[in-house]
């Protein structure tokens, strides 16, 4: 039976980087809307950044698949731009398709544990907006999302 426990509002770096942290081989996500935040290392979002990048030197196998709008549009911009620091980490990124929204919000550690709900990875979704996200623990009790993932990751090669 699955175990689930909340992330709620702030508290998601707290419940979430420990489990990069003990990351053993691999970390898939999907993201709407990821910043870098360089010059603030202490923020929850940045901490989240530097988790993944120390994963991804552990040798965790690191796959994100990210939002993108039409080129010039914003959230494109912030994108990018944090593909290419988690990129110069080994970190593998590929981008949804423009027209349809890469919306999901879902980090997958070691095929046995997920983090899903509505946190983006910047720092009003980690300190100011009313978020909720859930961490599910159980290798076939999110057997559908790792599929889903997968699914994803093969049409957007």
């Amino acid at each position: 039976m699955a175990k689930i426990k909340a992330a709620i509002g702030h508290r998601y770096p707290k419940r979430v980087i420990p489990l990069v942290n003990s990351a053993r081989s691999t970390i898939e996500i999907l993201m709407f809307l990821w910043k870098w935040y360089g010059h603030e290392s202490a923020g929850g979002v940045q901490r989240l950044n530097l988790a993944l990048c120390g994963a991804a030197r552990r040798g965790v196998k690191i796959k994100v698949l990210l939002n993108i709008e039409s080129m010039g549009h914003a959230i494109t911009k912030i994108n990018t731009r944090t593909a290419q620091h988690l990129q110069q980490h080994g970190i593998e990124i590929k981008w949804g398709q423009v027209g349809i929204l890469t919306h999901a919000k879902m980090m997958i550690i070691d095929d046995e544990i997920m983090v899903l709900g509505s946190h983006n990875y910047s720092k009003s979704a980690f300190s100011r907006n009313q978020e909720a996200s859930i961490i599910v623990s159980g290798r076939e009790d999110i057997k559908e999302y790792r599929e889903y993932f997968r699914d994803l990751w093969a049409q957007f090669g």
